[in-house]
């Protein structure tokens, strides 16, 4: 097993980059026997989707060996499953980064993607619709690429952001490398995710305008979670209050210049005046 690790940790792929976040003696696979081991990578294999045993199933077999001898020492199944998610999106989200605009002689202005993000209950939906409709522009939102896979069985615990992620870096690429402008709705609770946006915008000769949606009154702002319902396919009505709270806590800083607006205190006009002003001002 010793052996086998050392060679997984030196290929150039996934699971070398999925080995390099855990400690190297997270995985020493005990006393399993190397047909234990394929048939745990195949179990792996086959809760993804894929009919080949590939070298990071082979990484999660070990994880899956782990648990089931109860190893404490290890780093968990679950946790490993969802690392492979986050370094498959790395890969994804690289490729996007590598695009090239489409030439458009007839443009007068870059094109711009506008992030609006915050945590449930802020007024980003609300602002993306009228943005949308002042901009002519498409809204790509988080909740509502995700309701469409609901029904196919795509979602799981451990892929449900990195897909949703990677599906908007996707959106993103597509409408500025066509030299078009985009309205992205999500939390961006993650200051990689919000980096990658703007590099991506960038890299294809967009603008990107950065705006950090909040509320003050946390009563207002709960009295709007837990009284709308906004009718989603595939997705939920409403969050609890509960997970607003536990949102707030992930929410990373957002240290690059960016837009604040506080819709507890500014009516909807008022705030998106001051987008509208923010895009352009940033040309």
């Amino acid at each position: 097993m010793a052996d086998l690790l050392a060679d997984l940790a030196e290929e150039d792929g996934v699971a070398a980059r999925l080995l390099e976040r855990f400690e190297r003696g997270d995985f020493d696979g005990g006393t399993a026997a190397p047909a234990d081991l394929i048939t745990a990578a195949s179990w792996e294999s086959d809760r993804l989707g894929d009919i080949t045993v590939r070298p990071e199933h082979l990484v999660l077999g070990l994880a899956r060996l782990a648990a089931e001898r109860d190893d404490r020492r290890a780093p968990g199944l679950e946790r490993v499953r969802e690392e492979l998610q986050w370094v498959m999106a790395e890969r994804a989200q690289r490729s996007y980064e590598q695009l090239t605009s489409v030439p458009r002689p007839d443009a007068v202005r870059a094109p711009r993607t506008v992030l609006l993000a915050g945590v449930p209950g802020t007024g980003k939906s609300t602002l993306a619709e009228a943005l949308a409709w002042r901009l002519r522009a498409p809204v790509c939102s988080m909740d509502w690429q995700l309701g469409a896979l609901v029904p196919f069985g795509a979602l799981r615990l451990d892929n449900s952001l990195p897909l949703a992620e990677v599906n908007l870096t996707a959106s993103i690429a597509r409408q500025v490398q066509l030299g078009l402008d985009v309205i992205v709705d999500a939390t961006g609770h993650r200051r990689e995710v919000r980096q990658r946006w703007r590099s991506v915008t960038e890299h294809l000769g967009g603008v990107f305008v950065g705006v950090e949606c909040v509320c003050s009154d946390e009563a207002v702002q709960r009295g709007r979670v837990e009284g709308r319902s906004r009718g989603i396919p595939g997705w939920h009505s409403t969050v609890s209050w509960e997970h607003v709270l536990r949102m707030k806590t992930r929410w990373e800083r957002w240290d690059e210049p960016h837009l604040v607006v506080d819709s507890a205190l500014e009516s909807p006009d008022q705030v998106l005046a001051k987008v509208l002003a923010a895009i352009d001002a940033a040309g």
